[in-house]
Parts: structure tokens; sequence; C-alpha cells
């Protein structure tokens, strides 16, 4: 499926993991994108390379997501490296509300976190920069899905 954000494959870069369960520094908020519901804040400073969440999810097969998609229900889907779709939409997953900044809505926000995978092959949330306590948290879904997004209507 193309609507999904794409993946940056896993560089050799290192990743460090904040040693803390990830409810005692994120937390949802709305976002400060006009329209976009919800949005991903970080309580304390984030670094640069730091992992700030995992995504977490439901793995669906082909005839799953495409029922799922057809009933509009592909909003948190993401296409993992294997070619399989994982939804967030239902389970617990801090990463699923973080918005793209450059999406349908203008804003003055810029991405400051990278989706990825870790050395472990598990997408991910990547600072690529330091990030402030409190500030929100924006990456980048790509052009493809918000080709589709608008084609979607």
């Amino acid at each position: 499926m193309k609507n999904t954000p794409s993946l940056k494959k896993f560089s050799n870069s290192i990743t460090y993991k904040i040693e803390a369960k990830e409810s005692d520094y994120l937390f949802v908020n709305e976002s400060q994108i006009d329209g976009s519901g919800k949005g991903l804040f970080t309580m304390i400073p984030i670094y640069k390379d730091e992992i700030i969440t995992l995504f977490k999810g439901e793995i669906l097969n082909d005839l799953e997501s495409y029922a799922r998609a057809s009933r509009g229900e592909d909003g948190y889907f993401i296409n993992l490296p294997d070619g399989t779709i994982m939804d967030s939409m239902n389970v617990k997953c801090f990463a699923k509300f973080a918005n793209d900044a450059l999406g349908i809505v203008k804003s003055k926000f810029k991405a400051n976190s990278k989706i990825t995978l870790n050395e472990n092959g598990k997408v991910c949330i990547v600072a690529k920069r330091k990030i402030l306590a409190g500030e929100e948290v924006f990456c980048s879904y790509g052009n493809e899905y918000w080709k589709n997004f608008k084609e979607k209507g």
C-alpha cells in the first residue's frame, strides 16, 4: 500500500535508547498544527540520535489491509521492509501521534525527527536534532503518503 508513511532504511548511524518507560517522558495533547488532532510531545529534552519511541501494532495480511483501507481504517498503517503492513490504530502506541509538519496544512514547523529502523529492525522515531521539553515531535511521512492522501480525498 502506498498510502502509508515512508520508512527510512536503517543506516549505520548510532542511535541511543532512553532508559525510561515512554509514558514517563512522552505525552499526547492537541497538536500545534491546526486540524491535525492529537500530537506527540516530550516532557524531557531529547537529544539528536535518541530513539524517541517505537511503533507498535498489529501485523496485517494483504486481504485484511485492503479491507481496512476500503473502510477508511488505514490512518495508522506503516509499510514494513518485508512488505507487510503494521496497523497502530487499536494499540497503545505513542509513535502514531507524531504528525508530519509538511502535511496538507501549511505550518511553521519542521520535522525534528524521522521514521526509521533501529538496530534490531524495529520501526521507530529518532530525533534529528535536540528536542526541548514540551516540544511537539514532528516527522515526515514522505511525498508518496501525501500524494495518495490527496487522491483519496
